[in-house]
């Protein structure tokens, strides 16, 4: 379970594009659904289906219903990435010299802020959410009563994994404009994101009826997570359809999604078509690229997917990243080599979880029970990550770190609250399997297991 379901989810709780001055930023797998601008000047969604509209530019007016697009990965011409990256750096250039020339302009900082945002989408790189934060905060000093503000900031902190406080703004929100539907949008999935699903559903509704890029990609992150591959890619084929710019995060982002679709459901030479595509659009998105690496090292192609990893790594500095390098260095023979990028990947996740605990645990539970196994560390961030959040993924988490360290009762209390939950993910399953195994439920853990592999044969072999 590399992605978290959750980081999907989270990542669609972000603001929209239009309380973006600038616009995208790229999502998370299957999680933030980047918003989309009719300027093609790129400037830049997470998570799912980042999964938080801090990533794209606006499309024009769809149709009712826009045409499908293409069966097969994008072909669609967009902006370089030299040149996207280019602008980028150019824009925060004058965005830094329009907050000093202009000292109380609150847009300048909530401009800058959604650079922040759109910069952390393309390399990970948290600091940016807290300079984000601080000039949001700075912005919302100067006007106060701009409810637009307070959406963009909620979205910051939903991305790090601050629900509550994100909750309480979008909440302060409504209490001042009750038919505000972008809060209620994003209200609905910073909800979910806590554990409260049905709360969500009337909240979500609004965000999934209609007909535009954002609608559709929201749309396909709930057929995903509800187990229905077909409905979320022809989804996604309507997101690509509602499109019509040149932006290339957005058109990134739909094959990136379409190839994950592929990849939860073992078919990773199509996934593979999906990830180089838009590698190919813009391979300076570490998401792009982590997910093209680990398709190449399941296909055997280990040497070039080390070389991208390489990239990611010196790109990101992301210890999950040398974790899953640590893979490919053992698949090629290279033990010493693995056993040290995986003591350099426990440094860089403790020193991480020390500057950001909230919004890194979850994936840092994930390298303690699967990748470098220290049981008591995995648990004791999986019982701080049950304080953020109580959503499945979360539970289902800190079940298998109980089990992993002999608390079956405590184990078995979480497991019950993981498959109340209307959920059908491949992941998800193999996780529930793992721990009704460690329970001594042998039928139990067959019949989850089957039900991984009715959604993806390869099941138990994507991430052993």
């Amino acid at each position: 379970m590399r992605i978290p379901l959750a980081l999907a989810v989270a990542l669609a709780a972000g603001c929209s594009s239009k309380d973006s001055p600038t616009a995208p930023a790229t999502p998370a797998v299957l999680g933030a659904v980047p918003a989309a601008t009719p300027s093609p000047t790129p400037k830049p969604a997470p998570a799912a289906i980042s999964i938080a509209g801090k990533g794209a530019p606006r499309a024009q007016t769809p149709p009712d219903v826009p045409e499908l697009g293409p069966a097969g990965p994008s072909q669609v011409r967009s902006t370089a990435p030299e040149i996207y990256v280019r602008n980028l750096a150019a824009q925060r250039q004058a965005l830094d010299q329009r907050v000093i020339r202009f000292p109380d302009d609150a847009g300048a900082r909530a401009s800058l802020a959604a650079w922040h945002s759109d910069q952390m989408q393309l390399d990970g790189n948290l600091d940016h959410a807290v300079e984000a934060d601080r000039l949001l905060t700075e912005a919302i000093a100067k006007r106060p009563d701009e409810p637009k503000y307070h959406r963009q900031r909620a979205g910051v902190r939903a991305h790090m994994h601050r629900f509550r406080e994100a909750k309480a703004e979008l909440e302060g929100v409504l209490a001042k404009h009750p038919d505000d539907q972008a809060a209620q949008r994003a209200l609905g999935w910073v909800t979910r994101n806590l554990g409260d699903w049905k709360g969500a559903e009337p909240l979500i509704e609004s965000s999934t009826r209609g007909t535009t890029f954002d609608d559709y990609g929201k749309r396909a992150l709930l057929a995903f997570l509800a187990g229905d591959i077909d409905a979320a890619d022809e989804a996604l084929r309507r997101a690509h359809g509602a499109y019509n710019n040149v932006h290339p995060v957005p058109l990134a982002w739909i094959d990136l999604q379409r190839g994950h679709l592929r990849l939860r459901t073992g078919r990773w030479e199509e996934a593979r078509t999906f990830f180089r595509r838009a590698y190919a659009r813009l391979p300076q998105n570490f998401e792009v690229a982590e997910h093209l690496a680990e398709v190449e090292s399941l296909l055997g192609k280990h040497t070039e997917s080390l070389r991208i990893y390489d990239e990611v790594v010196a790109a990101t500095g992301l210890p999950e990243f040398i974790g899953a390098k640590a893979g490919v260095l053992r698949a090629l023979g290279r033990t010493a080599d693995a056993d040290a990028a995986l003591l350099e990947a426990d440094r860089a996740w403790r020193a991480l979880l020390a500057k950001y605990p909230e919004a890194m645990a979850a994936h840092a539970i994930h390298f303690w029970l699967e990748d470098k196994k220290d049981p008591a560390e995995a648990l004791k961030w999986a019982e701080m990550n049950l304080g953020v959040r109580q959503d499945p993924d979360s539970l289902l988490l800190a079940a298998r770190a109980r089990a992993a360290n002999g608390d079956l009762d405590g184990a078995r209390a979480l497991l019950i609250r993981v498959e109340a939950y209307p959920l059908r993910v491949d992941e998800v399953f193999e996780g529930i399997a793992e721990v009704k195994r460690a329970l001594g439920d042998a039928a139990g853990a067959e019949a989850a297991l089957a039900a991984a592999r009715a959604l993806n044969p390869k099941a138990g072999v994507t991430h052993p």
